[in-house]
């Protein structure tokens, strides 16, 4: 290894205290017969979406969605089923694009 790499790679003792770790749940609700399913990071505090997906009622997957920029949860995105890429303007525009739009496909 050359000590002047900056992409060294260091060993890590796997029995370190990783740390705290922030807890993450999901949600599932319903919406326009669709099952909505969030990924939420820290749901006692900051509390705010990872990513989602939308599966219609008979299980078919519809998309999913996520923030561009999740430190600042905001340009989120839409991938439909087909694998196009939509943009949306907030969290709600997603999940309603994806089941209002894009499940009636």
């Amino acid at each position: 290894m050359n000590a002047d790499d900056p992409h060294t790679v260091h060993v890590i003792d796997p029995n370190a205290d990783p740390g705290p770790v922030p807890d993450i749940v999901v949600r599932p609700f319903t919406e326009n017969g669709c099952t909505v399913t969030p990924v939420i990071i820290d749901p006692a505090d900051a509390q705010y979406t990872l990513y989602g997906t939308v599966t219609r009622p008979d299980g078919t997957f519809v998309g999913s969605y996520y923030a561009a920029d999740n430190v600042c949860g905001q340009h989120w995105r839409i991938v439909a089923a087909d694998g196009t890429h939509y943009r949306a303007d907030s969290e709600q525009q997603a999940v309603a694009t994806l089941v209002h739009t894009l499940a009636a496909r």
